[in-house]
């Protein structure tokens, strides 16, 4: 059985309720509705009144993804620690690294983001990538700070720092 023990079990129930209260649907980016079930199940093909201009898109900030990030390795942990081989950390891991190092103005923060908040482990090569990422970001911040991707990313590369800082040899 996956997630059997009692403990798992509990960590699973507060998680839910955690997840489930208003003050959290900010940290998804759906705060101005009163359920989020609303948003999350609602499709086109039942609703003709939803399009994706219908509906003001809030921004998902940095610290949310970061806040999200750790409540749900928390929650695979909880789980990994009932299925003795488990894999699921090191892929997600791997998938974020994927991400966080190869440019694309959408994803890339996040994935510095997530890379940072669930790696157990890090190499000097990856800090220097990061920090190379950082030198683009600000380079082009330089150009024009009107550049809302380039803050960004420079965000996310300094909370990505700031949480693997910390598993680099002294």
């Amino acid at each position: 059985k996956i997630c059997s023990t009692e403990e798992t079990k509990q960590v699973l129930r507060l998680s839910l309720t955690e997840f489930s209260l208003p003050k959290f649907y900010l940290l998804f980016g759906i705060s101005k509705v009163k359920s989020a079930a609303v948003i999350a199940f609602r499709s086109s093909y039942r609703d003709r009144s939803f399009s994706p201009g219908s509906y003001e898109r809030e921004t998902f900030a940095l610290t949310s993804l970061e806040t999200v990030t750790e409540a749900l390795l928390e929650i695979m942990e909880a789980c990994m620690r009932d299925i003795p081989t488990c894999k699921w950390l090191d892929q997600w891991t791997e998938l974020a690294q994927k991400f966080a190092f190869q440019y694309n103005p959408s994803l890339q923060p996040r994935a510095l983001v997530v890379f940072g908040c669930i790696s157990k482990r890090v190499s000097h090569g990856q800090i220097k990538q990061i920090i190379r990422i950082l030198s683009k970001g600000l380079e082009s911040c330089l150009k024009g700070p009107d550049n809302y991707n380039s803050q960004v990313l420079i965000e996310a590369t300094v909370i990505a720092l700031t949480k693997l800082q910390p598993l680099l040899n002294k």
